[in-house]
């Protein structure tokens, strides 16, 4: 699964020293981005609305391959 440590390992081996991973969320998720660290990412998190200020929340997180 993509979502899982290993999953997430193969997605930061596919990239390029720098590269990015992007990935949205309907809601935040400790565990998801836990995981992110665990595989070597350096996570952003950010959160945001869908339609300025009165959408709904979502958050999207930044990992970036600094190997």
């Amino acid at each position: 699964a993509l979502y899982s440590l290993a999953g997430l390992g193969a997605s930061r081996t596919a990239l390029k020293p720098g590269g990015v991973l992007a990935v949205w969320s309907q809601g935040p998720d400790a565990g998801f981005k836990r995981r992110l660290k665990q595989a070597g990412f350096a996570v952003e998190e950010v959160n945001t609305r869908a339609n300025g200020k009165r959408g709904a929340r979502h958050v999207i997180w930044i990992a970036t391959n600094g190997r």
